[in-house]
């Protein structure tokens, strides 16, 4: 018992040291990954506590796993032992290599299973249409200069000429000022009613994000006029007041009628005429799950109040349009802002795409780490095959000599190996889509991290199934040739 463990301890550390190369290399990479879209990251690492466990869990693993075959020989009748060796028999011997093995690919079917719905989920994710064109699209922050800053008007003035500079620029295909930025972090909303009629209580009046943007903004976006006009220079703090919706609010609130040129009202800033219907955008994320509300209204920055003014002025955000790549186009662009006043700073520079991206963050990262997780149990469940096949071959040489001897084709014994994998591979993956299709439902949770697709989808389980099965069959390819080579005056020669 002693050699045993000592043994099964060994084999155990050295698997835990390998680990944990593994797991500093890999941890390296998923940061690099994920950089930016994962909270507190700068604190995890492969840290005192974390070489402890691994150091307690190899120690356990290896006592657990040598003391279990260390028991059974102990109790092993050396006489009959001799005799089955001598035999080759192997139906109790491989019984529980078998099941380790069989839980081996229910396990991994099952990660692999959560790691394809959530990369179909991506995929889908990235075919959606936000409603705007994310591509060749720059989003940056400009603080204004003391001066230019100090008032409503100026602030208004220095933005403005701001833009016209950036627009001068070659390459530049437009720009303007946003106060929201679609997938992005803001938030602006606000109660809003058909007509002039107040209801009960703001309470229960409909909510809507509001857009302060320029008069570009739906060229610089690309986002669809559908109806009506945008926002033109007679749209002024001095002319009526404005807006443009959307055709989710449009659909919603005017069924059956033109929304140009109806009155809602806005509290605390009046009476407004809709003058245009734009396109939806997705503005919370790309699958807008838990959208607080989907009604867009879109008004002009140039009408807003003066006492409005700060408020949304510290927090807008240029956008530009040009095929020019980043690093070519933003030392242009701030050589422009900082010819208007050297302190003026230039921050949170992104592309859009960017931005697009870092919405799918909490899809991404599970992706991430899923598909780590099944790498590695695919590489688990391989070599787990692997070796209960080829222990099997060895202890079975005898009776595969046995059948050669009396007339069995070599290709038979080949189709006998593989089948005893493939057996044990059904088995696991029977288990583990069965526990797939359980957690699938008990995991709600995970359900609502998917889009597009079902988290007990057919395709997906089929396609995972197929992966595992041919992974099982190259598992076996070795013995099962190791076993077509077999001599029967070798393997009967102490008959």
């Amino acid at each position: 018992m002693c050699q045993l463990l000592t043994e099964s301890v060994i084999l155990s550390l050295l698997g835990g040291i390998l680990g944990l190369v593994v797991a500093k290399w890999g941890l390296s990479a998923v940061l690099a990954v994920v950089a930016g879209s994962l909270p507190r990251s700068e604190n995890i690492g492969v840290k005192p506590f974390v070489l402890l466990f691994a150091f307690g869990i190899s120690i356990g693993v290896g006592i657990l796993f040598g003391l279990a075959p260390a028991l059974r020989s102990s109790k092993t009748d050396l006489q009959t032992s001799l005799k089955e060796g001598a035999r080759g028999s192997t139906s109790r011997h491989h019984r529980a290599q078998g099941s380790l093995v069989i839980v081996q690919m229910a396990l991994t079917l099952v990660i692999l299973v959560g790691a394809g719905l959530l990369f179909r989920t991506i995929h889908n994710l990235w075919d959606v249409n936000p409603g705007f064109d994310t591509k060749h699209v720059i989003t940056f922050k400009v603080g204004l200069s003391a001066p230019a800053g100090r008032t409503p008007v100026g602030a208004r003035s220095a933005y403005q000429q701001l833009v016209e500079r950036i627009r001068e620029l070659p390459g530049i295909q437009a720009a303007d000022l946003t106060v929201m930025v679609p997938l992005g972090q803001e938030k602006n909303i606000g109660p809003f009613f058909v007509g002039t009629q107040e209801p009960a209580s703001m309470a229960e009046a409909p909510r809507a994000l509001f857009y302060w943007t320029g008069r570009d903004y739906l060229r610089t976006m690309q986002i669809p006029l559908l109806r009506g006009r945008y926002f033109n220079v007679e749209d002024t703090t001095k002319s009526d007041r404005v807006v443009v919706i959307d055709s989710v609010l449009a659909s919603a609130y005017f069924p059956g009628r033109d929304p140009v040129g109806q009155v809602m009202t806005i509290p605390h800033w009046g009476s407004v005429r809709v003058v245009g219907v734009v396109g939806h955008v997705r503005q919370w994320a790309l699958n807008e799950h838990d959208s607080y509300t989907d009604n867009q209204i879109y008004a002009s920055l140039y009408q807003l109040q003066d006492d409005w003014a700060p408020l949304f002025y510290s927090n807008l955000t240029v956008i530009v349009r040009t095929r020019l790549d980043l690093a070519t186009v933003m030392p242009a662009i701030k050589s422009v802002l900082y010819a208007s006043g050297g302190d003026q700073p230039v921050y949170r520079v992104q592309t859009m795409q960017k931005i697009a991206s870092d919405s799918m963050s909490s899809q991404r990262f599970p992706m991430i780490l899923l598909g780590a997780f099944a790498g590695l149990a695919l590489v688990l469940a391989s070599v787990g095959i692997y070796g209960v096949i080829s222990y099997s071959v060895a202890q079975r040489e005898h009776e595969v000599g046995i059948r050669i001897a009396l007339g069995a084709e070599r290709w038979d014994v080949f189709r006998m190996v593989i089948g005893q994998g493939l057996r044990l591979a059904l088995y696991g993956l029977a288990m583990g889509g069965a526990a797939a299709l359980v957690l699938a439902r008990v995991l709600s949770s995970f359900s609502q991290l998917l889009y597009g697709v079902n988290a007990n989808d057919p395709a997906t389980f089929v396609l995972v199934s197929f992966v595992l099965t041919g992974m099982a069959v190259l598992a076996c390819y070795i013995p099962a040739r190791r076993a077509m080579k077999v001599d029967p005056m070798i393997a009967l020669r102490y008959e």
